[in-house]
């Protein structure tokens, strides 16, 4: 893994507008860890918004009783391809990333391009998801589709160090945000269908891009004797993907970064060579790292055994509240069964659990004061031809979407799919996951609505409201002055009533609202930003169960809204 500092002919850095124009950038103040771990409610800093990565500005401006004034105040073409991105805004600047390795730094107000890096991409890896970026002292870190870690000044784009990390030959890339704080910047793998590998968690130097320390998402021999076994017979060696596909939560208090992990492969256990009935730790789990060493403090698996592709990839947030009278630091998690979770995030106790989907048949059993597991063996396959159909599915429950949450309503805010897959085992040969998947299903008592927002006390885990609609949801941001915005996978963006879950405002957009929204603020004024366009294969497959929208995968674009003066 080697360092490179420049010069580079992998990449390109474009200037554009007036030095006068952009008196930000030559005034610019070094984003500090007390600036991150305080944010100006102005800001959006990081993926999610903050450390806590609850998706939750503070701003005010924009209310239930003024949202129908909501009117598009610029836009603006991305890259085509998957757009899932989410932009950082600091100081009136917004840094947007772009898949294809591409980021932008623009006017947030009107647009004005400043500065562009692109990357060249090697033959084969365009198109494909860049999901956020990291904002530390001066420097922008992007994460690649080719593997590297990347450091630009944030003044001009120019290149200040990258790393490769992985080999994209062996479909392991990234296609998430980093975290950038306390001297570092933490980067998760993302580990493709058919990888011969895990996947890894890494803390680099921010200064440098050096590696400090390197966990693995499976247990090996390094790790406690128990977690070793869960594997039975498979060496570590085959021990394969469990990717770290979204991107984590840190507290700076307690030192400790918080990550999901994703599902292991092959997926079915006949051919994964598991049938021992192992747990395959640390698959489908929340990891609780030491920020400084990368020890795994603790840890819970909410899906063990995984033969149908479970992720359980999340923004795990955080929130200190009370819980049966207690205030607690709480971490939530969420993943593709569609139930809710919660911890307490220093000693990893469980808290309370919540299904949000109407029906769900991957658990027999989750003990409501341990949290412990009993999944339904009977969905197990034996062979190859056996089908199972498995409620939620491969694109049910909480995919790509992020959840959020309000401190100032202490409501959790979490969009699902209802769904359901019927999948049939097939050898590798034939498809290289070992399952086909294509069929999907209306999951049952959902009326036929896929899309579901659900309202959840953080306290107790009661729903207190739920929105359904015909189209899958997408992720979601909430604001101080009580609304929920979120888009869908149709193409309508619209803002909920945070009390009662009203739809207040909606606008049809050109594509499915695919990007993860912000709001952030230049001189006084609130902003709502969100991305539309292609989507993943996730999205697109989830249109199968409502061709009547007739949904149109178009240009993808960045939508900037703000109140009609």
């Amino acid at each position: 893994m080697s360092i490179q500092k420049s010069q580079f002919i992998t990449a390109a850095v474009l200037l554009f507008g007036s030095q006068l124009l952009h008196a930000q950038l030559n005034d610019f103040v070094p984003l500090s860890d007390d600036a991150l771990n305080n944010p100006d409610a102005a800001d959006w800093l990081r993926w999610r918004g903050n450390h806590s990565a609850n998706g939750y500005s503070s701003l005010d401006q924009l209310t239930p009783e003024n949202a129908h004034k909501l009117r598009l105040a610029w836009a603006w073409n991305m890259e085509s391809g998957e757009s899932e991105q989410e932009p950082l805004v600091y100081d009136g600047i917004m840094f947007l990333p772009h898949t294809n390795g591409k980021v932008q730094a623009l006017d947030a107000t009107d647009g004005e391009l400043i500065w562009e890096y692109k990357r060249r991409l090697p033959p084969g890896m365009q198109n494909a998801t860049t999901r956020g970026l990291a904002l530390y002292e001066d420097r922008i870190f992007l994460t690649t589709d080719d593997a590297f870690l990347v450091a630009l000044d944030a003044k001009t784009g120019e290149r200040a160090w990258e790393i490769r990390t992985g080999n994209p030959d062996d479909r392991v890339n990234y296609s998430s945000a980093p975290i950038a704080a306390a001297g570092k910047v933490f980067a998760g793998q993302t580990c493709g269908t058919g990888t011969p590998r895990a996947c890894a968690l890494m803390a680099h130097d921010a200064e440098t891009g050096e590696i400090l320390w390197r966990r693995e998402s499976v247990a090996g021999p390094d790790d406690p004797v128990e977690h070793n076994a869960t594997w039975g017979r498979v060496p570590h060696e085959m021990r394969r993907k469990a990717s770290f596909w979204l991107t984590g939560s840190y507290d700076p208090e307690l030192e400790t970064v918080y990550w999901t992990t994703a599902s292991p492969y092959p997926y079915p256990e006949i051919l994964k060579g598991t049938t021992d009935g192992g747990d395959l730790l640390y698959s489908n789990s929340i990891l609780a790292l030491d920020a400084n060493t990368g020890d795994i403090k603790w840890f819970f698996q909410m899906q063990p055994r995984d033969n149908f592709d479970m992720d359980h990839q999340d923004n795990p947030i955080l929130a200190d509240v009370e819980v049966d009278g207690v205030v607690r630091k709480v971490v939530f998690v969420l993943g593709k069964p569609g139930i809710q979770w919660a911890f307490d995030r220093q000693t990893g106790e469980y808290l309370w659990h919540k299904q949000l989907v109407p029906f769900q048949n991957l658990y027999d059993h989750i003990d409501p004061e341990t949290g412990a597991i009993r999944m339904n063996e009977s969905l197990i396959p034996e062979q190859i031809g056996d089908q199972r159909v498995v409620c939620p599915g491969m694109r049910g429950g909480k995919l790509f979407q992020t959840d959020a949450y309000s401190p100032k309503t202490q409501v959790l805010y979490s969009p699902v799919s209802n769904e359901c897959t019927n999948y049939e085992v097939v050898s590798l040969e034939t498809n290289v996951s070992g399952v086909n998947y294509s069929k999907l299903l209306h999951m049952q008592d959902s009326n036929g609505q896929v899309g579901r927002l659900a309202a959840i006390s953080a306290t107790t885990g009661e729903i207190l409201w739920n929105y359904d609609q015909r189209a899958a949801l997408g992720s979601v941001l909430t604001t101080g002055g009580g609304l929920v915005f979120v888009g869908d996978l149709h193409r309508y963006f619209m803002a909920l009533d945070a009390t009662s879950g009203a739809v207040v405002w909606s606008i049809p957009l050109g594509s499915p609202v695919t990007g993860y929204p912000i709001s952030y603020a230049v001189d006084g004024k609130q902003y709502i930003a969100v991305g539309v366009g292609g989507g993943s294969a996730g999205t697109r497959h989830l249109a199968q169960l409502y061709p009547e929208l007739k949904i149109q995968h178009g240009n993808s674009m960045l939508m900037v809204f703000a109140l009609s003066d």
